[in-house]
């Protein structure tokens, strides 16, 4: 089996990649976007979106390696059932998430929003100290990204729940699923983490009606998707402090707008989705390693179940 590959991106990692590929698989020709003088010959796209016309203009691809670890922009359920979608699976994508969570997590649980805005006002005020395993962390999503994140948690002493769309076993983690799994898991959480993907179930499942099931005090954080967040609602649930915090870094528009009220809010803490970035060297390894199981006929790591969105 030959393969050709077109990818579309920043040059820097494509030439990383390009390198990467051509060292472990030199029968492997490649193409970078937009310089494609053979179309039809075009097996796999590596990219984070589609041109409109990508059926028409490549009609004999036959997968979609997304550059990240999202697939949601591709809109899964809409593919061809016998166009493979893969998105990227790099222990770094987890490393850094890991590392993001548990910095949001320390500065919630250790106060340091509060003191920030204290030191801002020269005030010199003190307050209890919980311990973690006071802390009651509830994880939603628990694929490789959220068992990680959990696992992680529940090593430091945190109080950890997971809620996946269906049933996981987590050593040390409270794991439920379901509409009923997520009812009985919000009103015993102190830190709202989610890592969920894009689907038509999780759009706009952060809303008033889900946050208002929390504790009083409680706080999120959003590194999943944006549009997951109702934003009016998410405001509202701050500004009556049901909510104490929130940690975001992602939003329905990015970059957020310069006059976006999430700026300016005193409880909201924005990142500019940098949870985790995908590395152009660790990538470019496990791109390799795909491509292999794909000439071998065997399945990818992070091959997509369309119907499911992830």
């Amino acid at each position: 089996m030959s393969l050709t590959l077109l990818y579309k991106g920043p040059a820097e990692r494509g030439e990383c990649w390009q390198q990467a590929v051509a060292a472990a698989l030199p029968e492997v020709r490649w193409f970078t976007w937009p310089d494609v003088p053979q179309p039809e010959a075009v097996d796999g796209f590596i990219t984070w979106t589609l041109p409109d016309d990508y059926q028409s203009r490549f009609p004999n691809l036959k997968a979609i390696f997304s550059v990240g670890a999202g697939v949601d922009q591709f809109n899964p359920a809409s593919l061809s059932s016998d166009l493979k979608l893969v998105r990227m699976v790099d222990p770094s994508i987890a490393t850094q998430m890991k590392t993001y969570v548990l910095t949001a997590v320390m500065m919630l649980h250790r106060e340091q929003f509060r003191y920030q805005r204290q030191a801002a006002q020269n005030l010199w005020q003190a307050h209890p100290v919980k311990l973690p395993h006071e802390c009651t962390i509830t994880i939603l999503g628990l694929g490789s990204l959220g068992s990680s994140v959990a696992d992680m948690l529940h090593q430091l002493g945190f109080n950890v729940q997971g809620w996946s769309r269906s049933p996981k076993t987590l050593d040390g983690v409270t794991t439920l699923h379901g509409d009923e799994g997520l009812k009985a898991l919000l009103p015993n959480t102190d830190i709202l983490v989610s890592l969920l993907p894009l689907t038509d179930e999780t759009r706009g499942l952060l809303n008033q009606d889900l946050l208002s099931q929390l504790p009083k005090g409680a706080a999120l954080v959003n590194a999943g998707r944006g549009e997951q967040v109702v934003d009016d609602d998410l405001l509202f649930m701050l500004d009556s402090s049901h909510l104490s915090q929130a940690v975001l870094d992602v939003f329905e528009k990015e970059p957020l707008p310069a006059k976006h009220a999430f700026w300016d809010h005193p409880n909201i803490h924005v990142t500019p989705h940098t949870a985790t970035v995908t590395r152009n060297d660790t990538a470019a390894i496990r791109l390799v390693d795909n491509l292999k199981l794909w000439l071998q006929n065997e399945t990818m790591e992070g091959e997509v179940d369309k119907t499911r969105g992830y």
